[in-house]
């Protein structure tokens, strides 16, 4: 992505992740709406209940820029996503990660880790994004998943 590419999503122009977004894409299905946060299980599981949540109320690409309610509903959403992916999934650690190079839009990257998951003991991204190991779900196992979390939660 180039910088210019970057400043235009970070300014908010073609932000695929600002609200309205699709319950289902070709890159995740909704697990449930949160009190700030949209919580999302993409389509790529290389580790099983990886969710993605996207802040909902605006625009927003850093931390800073969150008022202090927003910051602790945000952190709230945040603790019931991941002890709601811990209940069903069993990991043996969890990852939470904000990044922001690829999508500035907040969003955060809640990871279960695996003693056998192939990357333990590395981060979970690879050098360069079209390396990235992708693992997709049998259907019915993905419906399950879904299933499962959206009762935990």
């Amino acid at each position: 992505m180039s910088t210019t590419d970057w400043d235009t999503l970070a300014a908010g122009n073609d932000c695929a992740f600002d609200s309205p977004r699709a319950d289902v894409t070709p890159h995740w299905d909704l697990v449930a709406r949160l009190s700030v946060w949209s919580w999302y299980l993409p389509k790529n599981q290389t580790y099983r209940g990886h969710g993605i949540l996207v802040f909902d109320p605006r625009h927003a690409i850093r931390l800073d820029q969150l008022t202090s309610g927003e910051w602790q509903a945000y952190a709230a959403d945040l603790r019931r996503a991941t002890r709601t992916i811990v209940a069903v999934c069993k990991p043996d650690h969890v990852n939470v990660e904000l990044l922001g190079n690829l999508m500035p839009h907040l969003h955060w990257h809640v990871v279960p880790r695996y003693k056998n998951d192939g990357r333990w003991g590395q981060p979970i991204w690879a050098p360069d994004v079209n390396e990235q190991p992708e693992r997709r779900l049998a259907a019915d196992d993905r419906a399950g998943l879904l299933e499962t979390l959206r009762a935990a939660l």
